[in-house]
């Protein structure tokens, strides 16, 4: 109808766009990118994976959502393990209902929880079996293939939350961070500026990202 948006309102909706939309897929992304540095080995299997898409529809073929959904499950496996071992900071908070008990413990109606991204995936019994205390660490424990067998599949992913609260937007995500590193996949070789032995994290960050930003030296240009 004629009803218009506060002030206020207006300005809730812009943070919300800024910090659920942007910053979080350009954080993951910008972690992507120093993993794709990281593993070389990653980065040509998915490289390969980019010239077969091409092969198949042509050089200079548009992307399209049948691409992006069907044909680049080596990248889909990529994202995935980014998100599954830097995934947010914190968790989503929620507000029970009535009364429960969690490990013994009771939780009162109408308290404020937060469910813990970071420690859920890290508690991944299907991680733990294969990768043990080290599932999550970043230079033992990043493994996009496993994303590619049910055997091996994690059984505890939520980088986009769970249930009715499910992330809105993770199709567009997804979908997005997809054309970025494919078109990078693509066009260019690089390597890291900095060194890998000792990254340091950004502390103020809803998703984990190097402190550095993952700065790249581009090295070819292949087209």
């Amino acid at each position: 109808g004629s009803q218009k948006l506060t002030q206020m309102q207006i300005i809730d909706n812009a943070l919300l766009l800024i910090l659920a939309g942007s910053e979080t897929s350009a954080s993951t992304l910008t972690t992507a990118m120093l993993f794709l540095g990281m593993y070389p080995d990653i980065y040509k299997k998915i490289q390969e994976e980019q010239e077969q898409i091409q092969s198949k529809y042509g050089r200079g073929c548009e992307l399209t959502r049948e691409m992006l959904d069907d044909e680049m499950p080596l990248l889909e496996a990529f994202i995935r393990e980014t998100m599954r071992i830097k995934p947010l900071n914190s968790g989503a908070p929620r507000v029970t209902k009535e009364a429960i008990v969690v490990d013994g413990k009771q939780i009162p109606k109408d308290w404020t929880v937060f469910c813990n991204v970071l420690l859920t995936h890290a508690l991944d019994p299907k991680t733990i079996e294969t990768d043990g205390g080290s599932n999550m660490d970043i230079y033992k424990g990043f493994k996009p293939d496993r994303w590619l067998s049910e055997e091996t599949k994690p059984s505890e992913w939520m980088a986009f939350g769970y249930g009715a609260r499910y992330c809105l937007g993770a199709n567009l995500a997804m979908a997005e961070m997809k054309i970025f590193l494919s078109i990078v996949a693509r066009k260019m070789e690089f390597s890291l500026v900095n060194g890998t032995d000792n990254i340091k994290w950004q502390k103020l960050s809803i998703i984990p990202k190097p402190k550095d930003g993952t700065l790249i030296y581009a090295t070819k240009n292949l087209e």
